[in-house]
């Protein structure tokens, strides 16, 4: 007796089998044939079914390819979806980590760009409201080894992590959609960057994507600065990300800089006593820092001094960008930007505990900065299909509607073509 085929075992309700609908690898061969030989050696592997054991490997969170191909073994679903027999031989996993090597990253983006393309399509992506975040993954790298000489893996660099502590490891710098949570863009950084890192250069490369730049970023506190809301001003683009709070050197007891009156015409401040306070030059140490001061004769007899200084005269030091800052400072008093900020946790970070907590983002599978890119690409690609294989019931559902209008329709048009025929026999009979 003849086992029945897999196609015939895996039923249509299986999440691979509707994960496969939205799968579009028909550019793969293509795309890695001059990383073949052509005309010499053994036959290959088919690099679509590398990328379909990567994009398993994210999908079933196992986090060691010798893992994944021991289940997959076993698995007659994990078959049909790479396209293997019950009885076939699947490719050595040694093979799996030589041909990554070979791919580098650029075949992963593809496939990750053309899951943003379909989402789109598929009206998945509004592009209005998007979310920046960035989340710490832990290296596959003894802490003792970090940026050492003879380091395993030279590109991780410590990082905070949520629990406090500093671990070697890299940051997924991430730009999520607003509506349905599909990922738009995706970098890799060592853990020890600045979560804005390259924020306004990934908004640029959504924008460039979609076809259209967003109405309103939102991101948490550490993209609040004046640098960010001026570039993304000049973008048309509204930041929501809660500012700095202002402080001086001298603490809290003595006037904040939001204490005192900016003039972005005249480039200078006015004190809470209405003396002037005019541009000096930039700090010597930090270049990107601007020094205003008042005169020493008006801080001399100034009733307020006690509560400004205790040197001679009050300076401030803000940064290029301060004139942006205090509109942000003022937009995030509005209801509006409290409205949008509240947003945010549930979309981009739940992205983040859906990467980490079902498909192994949580930890570096490899080691290096453009393994890493890859692994990041991969996951975030995954989260993309299994969005719009949640669409898949909706729109087979109004499929079969629009199929059956269309029949309604056609059966009246018979029906009123019958009666037209019949009119036209009877007023013949009529006249």
């Amino acid at each position: 007796m003849l086992l029945p085929s897999l196609e015939e075992r895996i039923p249509a309700s299986y999440f691979l089998r509707r994960l496969n609908r939205v799968l579009d690898l028909s550019f793969v061969h293509a795309a890695v044939r001059d990383k073949y030989c052509q005309d010499n050696g053994r036959p290959s592997v088919d690099p679509e079914v590398i990328i379909r054991l990567f994009l398993l490997q994210a999908i079933t969170g196992r986090r060691s390819v010798r893992g994944l191909l021991q289940e997959v073994d076993l698995h007659l679903g994990y078959r049909w979806f790479i396209g293997y027999g019950p009885s076939e031989a699947l490719p050595d996993h040694s093979t799996l980590s030589k041909t990554l090597d070979r791919f580098g990253d650029a075949v992963f983006n593809d496939v990750f760009e053309r899951s943003i393309e379909q989402c789109q399509a598929s009206g998945l992506i509004e592009g209005k409201v998007m979310h920046v975040d960035a989340t710490t993954i832990r290296a596959d790298l003894d802490a003792n080894r970090v940026n050492q000489p003879d380091s395993s893996d030279g590109d991780a660099r410590f990082g905070r992590f949520p629990d406090g502590t500093l671990k070697p490891g890299y940051k997924q710098h991430t730009v999520v959609d607003g509506k349905k949570g599909v990922v738009l863009a995706v970098a890799v950084s060592a853990a020890n960057k600045p979560d804005d890192t390259g924020m306004v250069a990934m908004v640029d490369e959504v924008t460039e994507r979609l076809g259209q730049a967003p109405e309103v970023v939102c991101a948490d506190a550490a993209y609040g600065s004046g640098r960010n809301r001026a570039a993304l001003e000049k973008r048309g683009v509204r930041l929501v990300s809660p500012p700095r709070r202002p402080i001086t050197y001298t603490g809290d007891k003595y006037f904040t800089v939001e204490a005192f009156e900016y003039d972005e015409v005249k480039d200078e401040f006015v004190c809470p006593a209405g003396e002037r306070l005019p541009f000096i030059g930039n700090d010597p140490k930090r270049p990107d820092r601007r020094k205003y001061r008042a005169s020493r004769s008006c801080c001399k007899v100034c009733e307020l001094k006690a509560k400004c200084t205790r040197s001679p005269r009050r300076e401030l030091k803000v940064g290029t960008h301060h004139a942006a800052l205090i509109r942000l400072r003022a937009d995030s008093k509005t209801d509006s930007f409290r409205q949008y900020y509240r947003s945010r946790a549930p979309v981009i970070e739940g992205v983040f505990a859906e990467g980490k907590q079902w498909h192994g983002l949580r930890r570096a599978l490899r080691r290096g900065l453009s393994n890493m890119k890859v692994q990041s690409l991969i996951v975030m690609t995954v989260l993309n299909l299994k969005r719009l294989a949640t669409l898949l019931p909706l729109i087979f559902g109004l499929k079969w509607l629009w199929r059956r209008l269309q029949a309604l329709i056609e059966s009246y048009i018979r029906l009123l073509g019958s009666f037209v025929q019949y009119y036209q026999v009877i007023t013949q009979y009529a006249r």
